[in-house]
């Protein structure tokens, strides 16, 4: 299995971390803690970054770990969204799936990915 660094960088902040590795045609994207106002503007800032590297890595999938994501609020729920509206505007042929790994003990969980499916059942998939 062949793992390789993106361009897209990591947050590290007190209480909140992401960062992301490409493996076998798919990048995936670990997010730990909790993401609120204190980290927004950098999430934003990721996520931008990685919507560019995957447009240009051109993945099966963006694998988005949340088993160890405690707490995301509504504004930093709302970058995921335009990360997948970025991915909606791709011609068909470049878009790619978005699978959530979740973790079942966090309710919020359920309920907020649910929601994101709901947006856009084409590309998200839940587990």
């Amino acid at each position: 299995m062949s793992t390789t660094a993106l361009s897209v960088g990591e947050i590290k902040a007190e209480g909140f971390s992401a960062n992301t590795e490409s493996r076998s045609g798919a990048i995936l994207v670990w997010m730990r803690g909790n993401a609120d106002m204190a980290v927004h503007e950098r999430l934003k800032g990721f996520l931008d970054a990685l919507g560019i590297a995957a447009k240009s890595a051109r993945p099966k999938e963006v694998v988005f770990e949340f088993e160890e994501l405690y707490f995301m609020n509504s504004s930093c729920l709302s970058l995921i969204l335009r990360f997948l509206n970025g991915v909606l505007e791709l011609p068909a042929a470049q878009q790619y799936k978005a699978r959530f790994r979740s973790n079942s003990n966090l309710r919020w969980q359920k309920k907020s990915l649910q929601a994101i499916q709901a947006y856009a059942k084409e590309l998200v998939i839940l587990e």
